[in-house]
């Protein structure tokens, strides 16, 4: 005898109250679907995450990268040729990074205001593509950054793409010589400068802030390790070691160039840092 419809009726609602108790049981019934390749996110074509777009489109590295690739100094015969070099290496810090009157003057005029990133998108600091084209050539700001952060003269493949140098990066003392593990980043983050005063300026501005090569001391060559260390973090949350001083002047050079806000506790830790300077 065939059921009658009414007896579909109570076996569906039985189903259901059962899915409702036992929500643990009903899943674990199902296979579970596969999870996503650790390297997914850093590999998304279309990602505008802010480091994603610091590093080179074609290595997204995945967050348990060890550093394949990287060639890290003093080590081996290079300790022993080393032996007498100054403790830090030479970092190429960008230009125009005020001295420490100029730095402590700046801190103090700056407007502190509440920070708020609400609506923060990568996108809004220059579209769909991380950095814009320079010159007949169509170079991108990373290239050129490239270029001018290495230590030795760069290997060229065509008339832009750089695929050797070498950088000393002032985040961790680590020196680079692959390109595809150092990123170009942005000493203020897009993020902070958008909770800082950003959000207020015409697109053109903030496309412009993101691809500061010679304005203010904004954009600087470090390790792909290190800079995913510091994220958007503010020198409250964050400091390269060794380098507080020319980082923090530098930091205040670009939210002095832009007329950026900073909090109350950015500002504080600002402080006691230029007076260790």
């Amino acid at each position: 005898m065939r059921p009658s419809p009414r007896r579909y009726r109570i076996l569906a609602l039985a189903s259901a109250l059962l899915a409702a108790a036992l929500p643990g049981a009903v899943a674990n019934a199902s296979p579970a679907p596969p999870k996503p390749h650790a390297d997914a996110r850093h590999r998304a074509p279309h990602n505008f995450d802010e480091l994603d777009c610091e590093g080179p489109e074609e290595d997204r590295l995945p967050p348990n990268d060890s550093g394949q690739g990287g060639v890290h100094t003093p080590s081996g015969a290079s300790r022993h040729r080393r032996a007498h070099a100054p403790a830090l290496p030479t970092v190429k810090w960008p230009k125009n990074i005020p001295d420490l009157d100029d730095a402590r003057r700046m801190l103090r005029e700056l407007p502190v205001r509440r920070f708020d990133s609400t609506g923060f998108r990568r996108e809004q600091f220059g579209g769909k593509n991380c950095w814009v084209l320079h010159g007949a050539d169509k170079c991108s700001t990373r290239e050129l950054a490239l270029k001018a952060r290495s230590e030795i003269p760069v290997t060229l493949r065509g008339s832009c793409k750089v695929v050797g140098g070498r950088w000393e990066s002032a985040y961790d003392g680590m020196t680079v010589a692959n390109p595809l593990r150092v990123d170009i980043d942005h000493i203020v983050p897009l993020k902070v400068a958008w909770g800082s005063g950003a959000r207020n300026w015409p697109e053109h501005k903030r496309r412009a802030f993101a691809n500061d090569l010679s304005g203010s001391p904004q954009l600087i060559a470090v390790s792909t390790w290190s800079n995913r260390d510091k994220g958007d973090k503010t020198p409250d949350k964050w400091l390269p070691k060794g380098h507080e001083c020319l980082y923090s002047r530098a930091w205040i050079g670009v939210k002095d160039y832009y007329d950026l806000n900073v909090t109350r506790a950015e500002k504080r830790k600002l402080q006691q840092v230029l007076r260790r300077c």
